[in-house]
């Protein structure tokens, strides 16, 4: 429980302070976001410093290797030592890391042609399936159950389309996570909320392992997971200081396809699948308006929304930008317990 609370405290205070050196070095090198041409109502935040999303992914190492470091001994006193760290659970950070990475190349090259077009569309799915592959493989090589799980440890054997859902759901959260990061601290605000209750889960089955450790690898059923989720919780708690409007940084899409990625990999090594609808509803909701929207004019020649995502929409009806960011949070918290509540409701009817 200590380590749960050092890794998210160090993660928040690291990526406070970090971020703030790092708003004036961005400054000084230009590196500021460039705004869609349409976005006209968006021009005061031309030139915002971006890719904010590196301090988000380095603190949430410092908070999870730092809070395996041991100080004091009970019955030894000052000594200094390092635990050891799950392979497990820091392979499914360093695959998040590499979902960070593509969207760093993005920010690269929207910051160095100064327009907002990074990556072709093709280039960036094409690499973000291939890191959802690398993933799919790793819960595979884990001797994962082919079983798509509702809740926890209740679902259904889907076969081999379990690890086909793994690179969909991993690449389709990420790109809706990145369509949601439109408005100052909405993401880093939910995503905060939204990691503290995978939080609560993830130390709930540490203190139940004798019914999770039925159907999820034992290295998840540790407490090390709640540890590396308390850093991300922290990180984007950190961030959202800094990111809340007016916002002095912007996450880019480093940090948004890092976060997008994190969620479904944390609930797919938790064995709660279909849990990724609630605790993401708010970015699933916002990428249906685009689907939605991109649809209806193709085939009926007409806009359903005035402009997607979603909260453009509401921009575009004269909401204030604060307006809509706190009823998609509040939104997004009322997903989150109905989450929490149906994980519960599984452990009530299965897990006694």
């Amino acid at each position: 429980m200590i380590a749960v609370i050092v890794a998210g405290g160090i993660s928040f205070l690291f990526v406070i302070f970090s971020t703030s050196i790092g708003v004036s070095y961005f400054k000084s090198k230009n590196i500021g976001q460039p705004i869609q041409e349409e976005l006209n109502f968006h021009d005061h935040k031309r030139g915002t410093p971006t890719m904010g999303g590196v301090f988000i992914i380095l603190g949430t190492y410092i908070g999870f290797i730092l809070s395996h470091i041991n100080f004091w001994t009970i019955g030894k006193g000052f000594k200094v030592e390092l635990n050891s760290i799950s392979s497990e659970i820091f392979s499914l950070l360093i695959i998040g890391t590499l979902m960070g990475f593509v969207g760093f190349i993005d920010d690269f090259l929207k910051v160095k042609k100064n327009r907002n077009l990074g990556l072709k569309a093709r280039n960036k799915l094409l690499l973000q399936s291939i890191v959802g592959c690398i993933a799919s493989y790793y819960f595979f090589s884990l001797d994962y159950s082919s079983t798509f799980y509702l809740f926890s440890g209740f679902g259904f054997d889907v076969g081999y389309i379990k690890w086909i859902l793994i690179i969909f759901l991993i690449v389709g959260i990420t790109n809706s996570v990145n369509l949601t990061d439109g408005l100052d601290g909405l993401v880093a605000g939910s995503a905060t909320v939204s990691f503290g209750g995978i939080l609560i889960i993830s130390f709930w089955i540490f203190r139940h392992p004798e019914y999770y450790s039925s159907f999820m690898n034992t290295a998840f059923v540790s407490s090390e997971l709640a540890v590396l989720v308390s850093s991300i919780a922290g990180s984007c708690l950190g961030f959202l200081w800094w990111n809340t409007n007016p916002a002095k940084i912007i996450m880019g899409d480093i940090g948004s396809q890092f976060i997008g990625a994190m969620f479904p990999l944390v609930l797919f090594a938790i064995g709660a699948d279909t849990l990724i609808l609630f605790f993401c509803f708010l970015y699933i909701l916002e990428a249906m308006s685009v689907i939605i929207q991109v649809f209806s004019f193709k085939y009926r020649g007409k806009r359903v929304f005035k402009m997607t995502p979603i909260h453009h929409h509401f921009e575009m009806s004269n909401w204030a930008e604060t307006t809509i960011i706190v009823r998609f949070w509040i939104i997004n918290g009322i997903f989150i317990v109905i989450g929490l509540g149906l994980f519960y409701g599984d452990w009530v009817l299965f897990g006694n």
